[in-house]
């Protein structure tokens, strides 16, 4: 891809997503010009040369330059794209490190687009020598060896770009154009400049039905990938099944999308498609796939300006695809009800007093849940007298859950258990209901003994951050503390921000040190840890306690007694 200089910033940018967008756009505008439809007002040949361009010495090309030779019928400021496929599949996989050509997009004889190339000049009217140049790190990506079919367009606009602030005249002109077919010399993608790729598909993959319910019909395709990760870190994959196979009509059979950590080295990765989305598209399998794995950092394009002034490019990286082909499948093999999650039968009581005056403030039952697709969730629960009807409280939320085991924390408000006089043990009676459709997995709990008069005539509210663990150890005269704060599950779109107070007291109840530090929990399920060092410590028991909000209506309080 040619960089496309900005004027206004004085700078150059490079813009791959806003060129195939152009791209698109000049195709709907020139009536399908741009892709060779109709509306031609000349053909040119083949008369052209290429080579491969090193600008840093290292020995590998970080542009493939093409140069065609035309005869212009106009002068003007020419649009010149073009699109450059390979003649075969690369040997890594059925689409390498690019999406599977789109059949508009592709021609019967070549495999592709790999790359995209786009220019603006000035052209007087008659013979001219018109330069493209290919990223070489697409070509790198893509896996595909030479030679390369090169198909251009020149259109003489104006056609706007596709960035606010530009205006196109009104009616857009249709233009002259002219489309150019080469065929370029032999290369090897190793020829070419390796993008920075922090993880990326080895070409292995597996799939398999999965029923997790046990009744005979498969809840999801599991599609598992290997992958070689370069950098640690967060991850996400998404992907879709497509059918029928050997059909150029593309649809849509299933989606999936998940996030998770990866360590370098080899790994495995997996996504599962929905066993409804499968049975409702009606198409047996074996259908075609395509994963896409994005990596540490979004794709920022363009640049940023430092102190200085000056502006620097921002790396970014590609996103690694793989397509391929599962096994054979029934589209009736599958069920038409997927279960989500399911509980594991472990369960969780406490009674938080966050105001610490004495009385509950509610009644938090846990429930550990294994979640098959991670999805939204309406959580709700009643509780109810063991043996009687009567409802004492409810519990409601909205959660989003990634796959995995967790804890699910269904809060009944204490006001409404001391309203209702009734003492317990409780039935607890909680469900989850994905919020994109399926089965609404229901279980009960019987909670401990409890007074309604223990809990409190008002509550703080439902918190949706705690102080998870709370640690004090002893080492000489000094005392290391140590916790984390934890946000829930939630599906709220903001920041959690407060202040975490620690203090140290002694045996007569004196405070004898005091932390403080702000917390900020930027997205649903995040934590951060928080740690203090007290020195110069005499021997003796000391208390220490932590208060995550206000001191006089605290969110949480946790508190640890230790001995130096």
């Amino acid at each position: 891809m040619v960089p496309l200089a900005s004027a206004e910033a004085g700078v150059t940018m490079i813009w791959k997503g806003r060129t195939i967008g152009l791209l698109l756009m000049m195709a709907v505008l020139t009536g399908g010009a741009v892709w060779g439809v109709h509306a031609l007002i000349a053909s040119a040949g083949g008369a052209g040369s290429d080579y491969g361009l090193d600008t840093n010495g290292n020995g590998k090309f970080e542009w493939l330059v093409v140069e065609a030779q035309v005869s212009l019928p106009k002068a003007g400021t020419w649009d010149v794209s073009a699109e450059l496929s390979g003649s075969s599949p690369p040997a890594t996989g059925m689409c390498g490190g690019v999406p599977r050509p789109v059949p508009m997009m592709g021609t019967r004889a070549s495999y592709g687009p790999i790359a995209w190339a786009y220019e603006r000049y000035f052209f007087p009217a008659g013979e001219q020598t018109v330069r493209m140049a290919f990223a070489g790190t697409d070509l790198a990506r893509a896996g595909v060896d030479g030679p390369f079919r090169v198909h251009g367009s020149l259109s003489l606009g104006p056609v706007p770009l596709p960035y606010e602030g530009l205006r196109a005249p009104e009616p857009i002109p249709s233009g002259d154009v002219i489309e150019w077919n080469y065929t370029t010399r032999a290369y090897q993608a190793s020829d070419f400049e390796a993008p920075v790729r922090p993880a990326f598909f080895t070409g292995g993959h597996a799939d398999a039905a999965v029923d997790v319910d046990s009744d005979g019909l498969a809840d999801f395709l599991e599609l598992t990938a290997d992958v070689h990760v370069n950098a640690a870190g967060h991850y996400t994959l998404s992907g879709y099944l497509s059918g029928p196979t050997g059909s150029d009509v593309v649809r849509t059979i299933a989606y999936a999308y998940r996030d998770f950590d990866l360590s370098t080295g080899d790994a495995k990765v997996f996504l599962r498609f929905r066993g409804d989305q499968i049975r409702q598209a009606g198409v047996d399998g074996p259908w075609n796939f395509t994963l896409t794995l994005f990596g540490l950092e979004p794709l920022v394009l363009g640049t940023v300006p430092p102190q200085s002034g000056a502006l620097r490019p921002i790396a970014f990286f590609y996103p690694e695809t793989l397509c391929g082909t599962t096994g054979v499948y029934q589209a009736s093999a599958f069920d038409d009800t997927v279960e989500f999650l399911r509980y594991t039968g472990r369960f969780e009581e406490s009674t938080p007093d966050r105001d610490a005056d004495g009385k509950f403030d509610a009644l938090v039952v846990r429930a550990e849940v294994e979640v098959f697709v991670g999805a939204g969730f309406d959580l709700s629960g009643i509780l109810r007298p063991v043996g009687g009807s009567a409802v004492v409280a409810r519990a409601t939320g909205q959660i989003w859950s990634q796959d995995g085991t967790q804890w699910v924390d269904f809060t009944f408000p204490g006001p409404e258990i001391r309203t209702s006089g009734v003492d317990g043990p409780y039935d607890a009676t909680m469900s989850l209901t994905p919020g994109t459709w399926g089965i609404d997995p229901t279980t009960t709990y019987v909670t401990k003994a409890y007074h309604a008069s223990d809990f409190d005539t008002s509550s703080t509210g439902t918190r949706g951050y705690w102080i998870g663990n709370l640690s004090a150890t002893p080492r000489g005269s000094s005392l290391s503390i140590a916790g984390e704060v934890v946000r829930g599950n939630d599906m709220l779109a903001v920041v959690f921000e407060d202040t975490l107070t620690v203090t140290l007291t002694d045996s007569a109840g004196y405070a004898v040190r005091t932390f403080q530090t702000k917390v900020a929990l930027a997205s649903s399920g995040s934590s951060e840890s928080f740690s203090f060092s007290a020195d110069g410590m005499a021997s003796g028991t000391y208390t220490v306690t932590a208060v995550l909000g206000p001191l006089d209506r605290p969110v949480d309080v946790k508190t640890v007694v230790v001995t130096i």
